[in-house]
């Protein structure tokens, strides 16, 4: 169930518990620059392939004072409600922190000798205390809203290429401290589509895995949880940033890929003729229109 542990400041894996898994806590490097584009803090990453099925890293995700990005993570069989799998990370964070009481020592150490050491021991403390909890573990799904339940951004790509990208709110740009204009518009989605196709192509090939949901929380709104799924027809990406309950947006993002996959632009190989998709703009908009009537 537990499969690894790391540590990550910025762009630098400062610890890894199991080279298997070092390829799917880079993922978390990509997703960390998404982390600046957005004020939003990470919480859970979720992959998933047919030879291991589903896998998820969940993320302590620390902003310092001199706002870098500190993630403390575990990766391993835990479902997106695992209160078992965060009391292990929060305790995690702190037994490192214990020993190292600060950023630059931390990073000092880590390229000390002794440093995987004193973090094995660490890990090998919280795996027997926890692994049978994770293992009884009952897990509830939590229907109860947090906020409003909105679409924010939807988009369609191939080939890490964007084919429709459509931004519902355009209040994420205020993140960004930009102008509502329909150039800056224009940008961000064009921008936002790359990085989500980035973080997509790179998971694929890094990992060998698919991945399915990134789950956020919105620093400046605490009671705000942000949700980016991902999904696959044909070759073809899906992608959807979406605010509130977990379980609803989930749910309307199965009903469009179900509907979806039958269409027939999806049916053939992206030439790069963005004709055959023009119609599915329209289809998005219908989706999230119902969306927000039904929530």
């Amino acid at each position: 169930m537990i499969s690894g542990f790391t540590v990550i400041l910025e762009d630098d894996i400062l610890y890894c518990s199991d080279e298997n898994k070092y390829n799917s806590f880079e993922i978390v490097l990509f997703v960390e620059k998404l982390m600046k584009f957005f004020k939003w803090r990470l919480r859970n990453i979720c992959f998933k392939s047919k030879k291991v099925g589903k896998e998820r890293i969940i993320v302590e995700h620390v902003i310092t004072n001199a706002g870098q990005n500190l993630f403390f993570c575990v990766v391993g069989s835990f479902s997106a409600g695992s209160q078992e799998a965060f009391k292990m990370l929060k305790e995690f964070r702190k037994q490192v922190n214990n020993q190292y009481k600060d950023l630059a020592r931390l990073k000092f150490a880590s390229e000390e000798p002794t440093f995987n050491q004193v973090i094995n021991l660490i890990i090998e403390y919280l795996q027997d205390k926890y692994l049978e909890p994770l293992e009884e573990e009952i897990i509830y799904e939590k229907t109860n809203d947090i906020g409003q339940n909105t679409i924010l951004y939807a988009g369609i790509s191939a080939q890490g290429l964007p084919i429709i990208s459509q931004l519902y709110d355009k209040n994420l740009l205020m993140t960004l401290e930009k102008d509502k204009t329909s150039e800056n518009i224009e940008l961000f989605t064009s921008d936002l589509s790359a990085k989500l196709a980035t973080i997509s192509m790179n998971t694929l090939i890094r990992t060998k895995t698919k991945i399915k949901e990134i789950h956020l929380d919105d620093t400046v709104n605490n009671n705000s949880k942000k949700v980016i799924l991902f999904g696959n027809i044909n070759g073809y990406s899906i992608d959807f940033i979406a605010n509130g309950n977990f379980f609803k947006i989930k749910s309307i993002f199965k009903k469009l890929k179900s509907k979806m996959v039958l269409d027939s632009a999806f049916q053939n190989d992206f030439s790069g003729d963005l004709r055959p998709f023009k119609h599915l703009k329209y289809y998005l908009d219908e989706v999230v229109k119902e969306f927000d009537q039904i929530y």
